[in-house]
């Protein structure tokens, strides 16, 4: 059960991190529209954003499949 409490505490931190992720995206985004600064570095500071989604969003996933195996273990 402790264990479970962990990956329900990485969830909650890996689902700060992407929201804080989708916010700096929003940020970049928004900046462009107001300072119209160069579409390059936006684009960078977007791909830069996006490959931290793709670290946290197996992580995410293998977070999900221990709990998955943890209840089963407990139905058997």
């Amino acid at each position: 059960m402790a264990e479970n409490e962990q990956i329900k505490h990485d969830l909650l931190l890996n689902i700060k991190r992407l929201e804080g992720i989708l916010e700096r995206i929003d940020k970049f985004c928004h900046s462009y529209d107001q300072e119209k600064t160069n579409a390059s570095v936006t684009v960078l500071k977007i791909k830069s954003a996006m490959e931290n989604l793709r670290d946290v969003i197996p992580q995410m996933s293998n977070d999900v499949e221990s709990i998955d195996k943890e209840i089963n273990d407990e139905k058997d």
